[in-house]
């Protein structure tokens, strides 16, 4: 969907393990592992 504000699933699984490697490679705390994921978000309300 051109133009649309969507993902595909391949497009969203590719993020998130993008999103899973940023965090193992640098939150040393449960806490900062959050603020990643905040800092990371995408989907606007």
């Amino acid at each position: 969907m051109k133009g649309s504000d969507h993902m595909s699933d391949a497009r969203l699984d590719r993020w998130l393990e993008q999103l899973a490697k940023l965090i193992e490679a640098t939150a040393k705390t449960p806490a900062e592992a959050a603020q990643i994921v905040r800092d990371a978000k995408v989907f606007r309300d």
